[in-house]
């Protein structure tokens, strides 16, 4: 389970994005838990040259981490158009690992996951150094595209082929190769579904996809249907496919 949030910007880095982020995983609720807060871990990757990289990655809660503070120093000096995933991890599979903290990134791919998927054991060519279902995906993934050599390809046979009618919680995903970020929703009972959110702000310089918010939505913001699938350009231009 997790918080995570998704933005392609033009020219500033947004840093209040998340820092929104940050403040969200603290206070934010958890289904069938007592206590708030996403607290296993956080990371953040955006793109240099066409490469994901990390711009900060820790096993500590997002909220008490003064090296969060200093990634998004050193993010807002990055130049835009440019893509950034940010992710805080509240555990349901492995521990609070730096193996297995999102977003994970393999092939020039950056994925980050909310939701748990079960009995995920696929055959892949990589060998994952953590315990997520999520990681396992990427690899999946990975050897997808390049079968596909495309990733809106890719991901659209790993959503039909492998994820559909699989057993999950929830697979609620941010995906990136640096030129699109993809944004996809499904989610298994809908007493879950205010908690498995995706949600898509258009702002002046940027567009944002979140789960959780404390800040103004605003009214250029819209849901992520249940199956839907939605890309994001550099150009900031939003297309939208149901995959259902």
């Amino acid at each position: 389970m997790c918080r995570m949030v998704g933005v392609v910007y033009r020219s500033k880095f947004p840093t209040f994005i998340f820092r929104d982020l940050q403040h969200v995983s603290q206070v934010g609720r958890i289904p069938g838990e007592k206590e708030p807060g996403h607290k296993d871990g956080w990371g953040l990757v955006a793109f240099d040259g066409g490469k994901p990289s990390y711009i900060g990655r820790s096993t500590r809660p997002i909220f008490l981490d003064p090296s969060f503070d200093a990634a998004l120093g050193f993010a807002a000096k990055l130049s835009g158009p440019n893509i950034a995933i940010g992710h805080a991890r509240a555990a349901s599979k492995g521990g609070a690992t730096l193996a297995n903290t999102h977003p994970f990134i393999r092939n020039g791919i950056a994925l980050g996951h909310n939701g748990t998927i079960r009995n995920f054991e696929p055959r892949t060519t990589g060998k994952p150094k953590g315990e997520t279902d999520t990681e396992r995906l990427l690899f999946l993934l990975s050897d997808r595209l390049d079968e596909k050599k495309d990733l809106a390809a890719a991901l659209t046979s790993v959503i039909r082929e492998d994820l559909g009618g699989r057993e999950f919680s929830a697979a609620v995903l941010l995906v990136s190769d640096g030129n699109r970020l993809f944004g996809y929703r499904d989610y298994e009972k809908d007493d879950r579904a205010m908690y498995y959110d995706l949600r898509l702000a258009a702002c002046e310089d940027c567009v944002v996809f979140y789960q959780e918010t404390s800040m103004d939505q605003g009214k250029n913001t819209s849901q992520v249907a249940k199956g839907e699938l939605v890309s994001v350009g550099k150009d900031l231009k939003v297309a939208r496919r149901n995959m259902l």
